[in-house]
């Protein structure tokens, strides 16, 4: 019993360091929905009205998921009269962002 203890308190160290210094949410959404959103992140959509210049861009924040994204992409798309996206491109930005500069930075984006 006594050398089970010390591995007992390595396993302890280990995972209250990385919810100390981690982000265990996130690590978690990453190993099991790499490609869409886990069920407690939301999904923020980014909709290029012109491809060839990304300073132009409309964003909607907080969407339920991933197809909720390319719902709204395909709204916009159509308001900008080009619903098959030759002329425009899109990207889903899944979980939280985190600020890095003047960027935002996504767990993973999508389309």
């Amino acid at each position: 019993m006594e050398g089970n203890g010390g591995g007992l308190l390595i396993v302890i160290a280990v995972v209250g360091g990385w919810f100390a210094l981690g982000d265990p949410p996130r690590t978690v959404a990453g190993w099991w929905w790499s490609e869409t959103s886990a069920p407690w992140e939301t999904v923020d959509a980014f909709f290029y009205p012109d491809r060839n210049n990304l300073y132009l861009v409309q964003e909607q924040d907080g969407l339920k998921d991933l197809q909720a994204c390319r719902d709204w992409v395909a709204a916009a798309a159509y308001a900008n009269n080009d619903p098959t996206m030759t002329r425009s491109d899109y990207e889903c930005g899944l979980g939280k962002s985190k600020p890095y500069g003047t960027l935002k930075v996504y767990r993973n984006t999508v389309r």
